[in-house]
């Protein structure tokens, strides 16, 4: 597996030394004197891009440079095509790796989309967030080559009811609460580098993007008859801290790794302008249904809030609450959001945090065994995935606030709607039990199911927002 250097990078002949990305960093990993060129510490790096979102140094051709576009461009693997500024901080991509596999005639690719990804990839091409529908981009995605293109919104749900079934056998075996969500793999990282005491109370479930290419390697394979090894998962994701995740050599059906490769909105963004793709004109196509969309769960694992709602209403389904409804005690605040659920005569309790220096006040809690809460959700970016590293860049600051207010509206999430009843949604108790088997079982968990290591690398903890 490679280490977080591999995946973000700063670009020593275009740094300035201004430290925005330092001020910004959750974990305090760029190193480096002001005005002078910035590096990544690979110990305390956790992926999150939020760097590269702010950073603002770029190879303008009114600067003499020791190193060429062109050659920059062959550098970071990048189409020569490319129009937009290269700018100092950058994450490493995938593209030749998927164009090879979409030439490869042997192979069988297929695309995973997240909600999160969907409407902001219209900013890439001058439209407001939305301005491309969810069945334009999979149109777009058969046209740049892809055999199957599915929502995660099915992956998602079988990630809500398995941390949900995990809250529930916790609380009545005296497992440890609260379970923190596995959702958002850099806040997965930040504990197993700063918190590692706190690993076991992380969710065994995989992200709903990992459980996508998991389902691709085991359960497509089982229903295309074809091997694994010819199935080509790519993960379209805001998050540049997916293809850390990707890499993890715990992430496998046997010799498989789950993903392949991860896809961010901007790089997708890159590939169809280099194909002369124009989502927007196309007309729209139907997900996939193999991995059957889930309606009521298209907006969810997009804003804080949203997966520790859909949770705590599964977890009360479980355990047999009819008509549940799921409160929010208190508007968010500093980052974090606050929800709670009567069953029977407990009151169940969840926290949502954005923005690791927000959540180190619960995990230092946690820590102390002081937690009140069954359900600790952590994303780790400011907005959660709205202000994902590998959303479209929003370089002028008063621009931020009503575009991620856009890309909020466009994932407004409802988790008390008609349908979406997680423990007795049709398709996914089909897969448990077709597939599975049963829930919880040795193969659900196998396929389902990961483990997590610490990662302090000889160094003491680094907690959020410390020098």
């Amino acid at each position: 597996m490679m280490n977080a250097a591999d995946f973000i990078q700063i670009d020593q002949d275009l740094c300035t030394g201004c430290r925005h990305c330092a001020s910004i960093c959750p974990v305090q990993a760029i190193c480096g004197e002001p005005k002078k060129p910035q590096s990544v510490s690979s110990d305390r790096c956790i992926v999150c891009g939020q760097c590269v979102q702010i950073c603002s140094a770029f190879d303008s051709i009114f600067e003499g440079r020791s190193k060429t576009r062109a050659a920059r461009l062959q550098e970071r693997e990048l189409p020569h095509s490319l129009a937009e500024p290269l700018f100092a901080a950058y994450d490493r991509n995938s593209l030749a790796e998927i164009e090879a596999a979409l030439l490869e005639r042997n192979l069988q690719t297929v695309a995973h989309c997240d909600a999160a990804a969907l409407g902001p990839l219209a900013e890439e091409f001058g439209l407001p967030s939305g301005g491309i529908k969810p069945g334009q981009v999979v149109s777009a995605l058969r046209k740049l080559g892809f055999h199957q293109v599915y929502s995660n919104t099915f992956p998602a749900g079988i990630a809500i009811l398995e941390q949900a079934q995990e809250i529930s056998e916790r609380v009545h075996k005296g497992g440890n609460l609260p379970v923190i969500n596995s959702s958002c793999p850099a806040a997965v990282r930040f504990i197993e580098q700063s918190y590692p005491e706190l690993i076991y109370y992380l969710s065994g479930c995989r992200s709903p993007r990992q459980i996508a290419g998991s389902l691709t390697k085991a359960y497509l394979a089982q229903r295309f008859k074809v091997d694994p090894a010819y199935l080509f998962s790519v993960s379209l994701s805001a998050c540049t801290a997916h293809k850390f995740e990707a890499t993890r050599s715990e992430l496998r059906v046997r010799e498989h790794r789950d993903i392949d490769a991860a896809l961010t909105v901007r790089e997708l963004a890159w590939m169809l302008k280099h194909g002369a793709i124009e989502p927007a004109l196309l007309e729209e196509s139907e997900f996939d249904q193999e991995l059957p969309p889930i309606n009521e769960l298209q907006e969810v694992y997009c804003r804080t809030g949203d997966v520790a709602q859909a949770v705590l209403e599964t977890t009360a389904e479980l355990m047999g609450v009819e008509n549940v409804a799921v409160e929010c005690i208190t508007a968010e605040n500093n980052g974090a959001c606050f929800f709670k659920v009567r069953i029977g005569d407990t009151e169940y309790r969840a926290a949502s945090v954005s923005g690791l220096q927000n959540a180190v006040p619960f995990l230092e809690e946690m820590r102390k065994g002081e937690s009140s809460f069954r359900f600790l959700e952590l994303m780790a970016c400011p907005r959660g995935c709205i202000s994902g590293g590998g959303q479209p860049k929003v370089l002028l600051p008063e621009r931020r606030d009503p575009i991620y207010a856009m890309r909020a509206k466009l994932t407004a999430f409802e988790p008390s709607r008609p349908g979406a009843k997680l423990s007795t949604n049709a398709a996914i108790s089909h897969l448990y039990e077709d597939f599975f088997g049963k829930p919880r079982g040795d193969k659900s968990n196998h396929i389902l199911q990961t483990r997590y290591v610490e990662r302090l690398n000889g160094q003491q903890p680094v907690r959020a927002g410390s020098s």
